[in-house]
């Protein structure tokens, strides 16, 4: 097995390409709507062209992981795109899954930020489910990681000891915790998830905000 992850550098949240084995791509997330002129330059650089990504995985419908969605279909048709059922739901609506606690936020920095995570309602080819395989790293196993939203998904490599967790795991520095605040849907189901996958004792962990490695 010689696949490989490609860190996209981030523009607010990270994405992930996975090689496959016959020249094609995963991509997990996008990013926000206006990340897309990024991604794309970042595509003709890596002389990856967009179609060969075989496969989207969003891990949650926040607008800052399928944003631009709409805008890579709009380029090619062939696109295929996959999340959990319930988040699903919300971004064919161009929705969140979940509404953020506006009691933890104050609401000039609502007002500032939220703008920047709105999105068009995009297409879902695929409903992934709990257990499921994606052919990539030795076999990519969706895991349940609910909490931070009611559907959130990670993937987990059993063979590279790998996992991509979303937002379902913060990282500053060396130090890992589970979804906490505002925009946590429920805080002790995101506690359970965290420790569940801390659990599968992860060499490296592939985050929407950051990136981890055993040292």
């Amino acid at each position: 097995m010689n696949q490989k992850v490609i860190e996209i550098p981030p523009l607010i949240s990270r994405q992930y390409l996975i090689e496959g084995q016959n020249n094609g791509y995963l991509l997990i997330d996008t990013g926000l709507r206006f990340n897309y002129a990024k991604l794309m330059r970042f595509l003709k650089r890596a002389v990856i062209p967009i179609s060969s990504i075989e496969l989207i995985v969003i891990t949650h419908a926040d607008g800052d992981h399928f944003g631009c969605l709409s805008l890579l279909q709009a380029q090619t048709s062939s696109l295929i795109s996959a999340a959990s059922d319930i988040e699903a739901t919300a971004i064919r609506l161009g929705k969140s899954s979940r509404k953020i606690n506006r009691a933890e936020v104050t609401s000039i920095f609502f007002t500032m930020v939220a703008p920047l995570f709105n999105s068009s309602p995009a297409r879902i080819d695929r409903i992934l489910s709990i257990g499921d395989e994606l052919p990539y790293l030795g076999g990519l196993e969706i895991l349940d990681s609910y909490g931070h939203t009611p559907g959130h998904i990670s993937l987990w490599s059993k063979s590279t000891r790998t996992l991509f967790s979303g937002d379902s795991i913060r990282i500053k520095g060396k130090r890992l915790s589970p979804s906490f605040g505002a925009n946590t849907w429920d805080k002790e189901k995101a506690c359970t998830s965290f420790e569940k996958q801390i659990a599968l004792q992860p060499d490296r962990i592939f985050a929407g905000h950051g990136i981890w490695r055993r040292e």
